[in-house]
């Protein structure tokens, strides 16, 4: 009997050690942490808020700011004016703690001190769409850069503006040189005007020269670029529209080129606006980084919708296809091994794989990602990955390993009983949505989708996940509503009209051909008041000079009637 036990002892140790291996690779205790918000993250950036030498993480969400710790713990926590469209921290003041400013929807700029101390706002004329913090000039103090437009690219506006909030630039109301622009395929050269729609900004010193140049493309096809102090350097003008802007050091020598994706090609520039090498697809391209690794080979990374092409600068090294659209390409050595692994974003998830295209770590997060930083947050063995996404969650990974989403080993019967709750819940959500309570409409998509998620059914996933999204972008138009509603009952009237131009803008994205024709009519509405309000203040303004007009013929008649009186006597 001892010598049969003998025997099976090691098959049950072998057992249970393999069960236990499978246990942690399966299971989400890779997660370092995570911070999960009631509405769509927009943003994150890095800084070190409470002085400790560390890196902490600002998430931007709704219409709150969230400050959190290396370890995932909430700092503070800052309600902003409106729903935030972008975000950034940087030291503005010099005092080695980091500062949030924030673009939101609603047109006004916000700014933080590190403790959450509301510095100074200021106002644009359509919603910002981008917002960067950056030492522009190296003296010190950081300035805060942003874009704005609206939905159909009117009234387009850029800002630059100091540490103490005091505008150095706003391209609407100060002059801005004569740039010219030469067509890059045709040699026609024209005039590019400062307050054309910056669609990408860049800022980057490309030229190792200490100071910060903008490299950004606008609506109109252009790629210009210019020194912190709005001297232009160089542009072209392009006849196809500009897919994306990037960065990338071919040859590791502190000089950046420029990587922009047109006309279905890559073009890679060199800082002073010369071509270096040209390559052709058959589809557009969405994202694209290049960079030299240690064994002295130079790499271009290319995406083109959910295909990844490596090149060592002639040919091809490969390609790996994922399940979504590339959004992001990024790489750097994350496991400090001195071997870089390429990080790429998709439209469902994060991926990382070697130089030869092996997939080393993965996770889904069925939906879109849309920013995505890799720091070493514990100053530990390996950095972590700092993924946001528009399902709501900041997400940081503490070792490279494929995490797997567990799937119940339960039969088919037990695996549609599942997806039947699922469903429950999902009418329960779709009827909140529908009524138009989207807070709870999203709280219940969420349970539906991790209920999805527990059998891997796609479907039920990403109808959820739509939702989410949806109910994410009511919200923010509903917010807008509000806010024109106020404006309308302080009676700021041309204030509400331009609201309710930005809510119809939201709508009219959505294709809701019912509230567009109700912001529609909203407008109407203020275009009444304002007139009204204007013929009111016309008859006032007329009344006031028809009495003091009165008045003083009455004065006439009876000064003069008085001097008569005189006279006569």
């Amino acid at each position: 009997m001892v010598q049969k036990m003998q025997k099976i002892l090691p098959l049950i140790l072998t057992f249970i050690f393999i069960f236990a291996t499978f246990s942690h690779v399966s299971s989400e205790d890779l997660i370092k942490w995570r911070h999960h918000t009631n509405e769509e993250v927009k943003g994150i950036s890095l800084g070190d808020f409470d002085g400790d030498g560390r890196f902490d993480v600002v998430v931007g969400s709704g219409d709150h700011i969230y400050v959190l710790d290396g370890s995932g713990k909430e700092i503070w926590k800052r309600k902003t004016i409106n729903l935030i469209n972008s975000i950034s921290a940087g030291d503005l003041d010099g005092d080695g703690r980091s500062d949030i400013a924030v673009g939101l929807i609603n047109n006004g700029i916000e700014v933080f001190n590190s403790d959450g101390e509301k510095l100074w706002e200021y106002w644009m004329r359509t919603p910002i769409q981008k917002i960067i913090i950056k030492d522009i000039d190296s003296d010190g103090y950081g300035e805060v850069i942003s874009i704005s437009h609206n939905r159909s690219f009117m009234d387009n506006a850029w800002v630059i503006i100091n540490h103490d909030g005091c505008v150095r630039f706003q391209s609407k109301d100060l002059f801005f040189p004569d740039f010219e622009l030469k067509g890059y395929y045709s040699g026609i050269s024209k005039k590019w005007e400062a307050d054309n729609e910056l669609r990408i900004l860049i800022l980057e010193d490309i030229n190792g020269d200490g100071y910060a140049e903008f490299i950004t493309s606008t609506r109109l096809n252009d790629l210009i670029v210019f020194d912190y102090n709005r001297n232009p350097l160089w542009g072209y003008h392009f006849d196809y529209p500009i897919t994306s802007l990037s960065l990338g050091d071919i040859e590791k020598d502190g000089f950046k080129e420029i990587l922009l994706g047109v006309n279905k090609k890559l073009i890679i520039l060199t800082k002073d606006g010369f071509k270096l090498k040209e390559y052709s697809f058959d589809g557009d391209v969405k994202a694209a980084t290049s960079f030299k690794d240690d064994f002295n080979t130079s790499f271009v990374l290319v995406g083109k919708d959910n295909t990844l092409l490596a090149y060592n600068w002639d040919n091809e090294i490969f390609s790996h296809k994922f399940d979504g659209n590339i959004q992001l390409i990024n790489y750097d050595d994350l496991d400090y091994k001195n071997e870089v692994e390429i990080i790429v974003g998709t439209n469902d998830g994060v991926y990382v794989l070697n130089t030869k295209g092996k997939r080393l770590f993965s996770y889904r997060t069925y939906s879109p990602v849309i920013e995505l930083l890799y720091v070493n947050l514990d100053y530990k063995s390996q950095k972590e990955l700092i993924i946001a996404s528009t399902d709501v969650d900041a997400i940081t990974y503490q070792e490279l390993k494929d995490v797997q989403i567990p799937t119940p080993q339960n039969n088919q019967q037990q695996r549609e009983e599942t997806i039947r709750t699922g469903n429950a819940i999902f009418s329960t959500a779709k009827a909140l949505y529908d009524v138009g309570d989207y807070q709870a409409a999203i709280s219940k998509f969420q349970e539906a989708r991790t209920i999805y998620q527990s059998v891997s059914y796609t479907e039920g996933i990403n109808n959820s996940s739509t939702f989410i999204s949806n109910s994410a972008l009511y919200m923010q138009a509903k917010a807008i509503e509000n806010q024109a509603l106020s404006f309308k009952n302080e009676r700021k009237y041309p204030e509400a009209r331009a609201t309710y131009q930005a809510a119809k803008d939201f709508y009219s994205g959505m294709n809701d051909t019912v509230k567009t024709q109700e912001m529609d009519q909203k407008i109407t509405e203020i275009d009444d008041l304002i007139r009204a309000e204007s013929l009111t203040r016309l008859l006032l303004y007329g009344g006031i000079i028809v009495i003091v007009v009165g008045v003083i013929g009455v004065l006439f008649f009876f000064f003069r009637k008085r001097k008569k009186s005189k006279q006569g006597a």
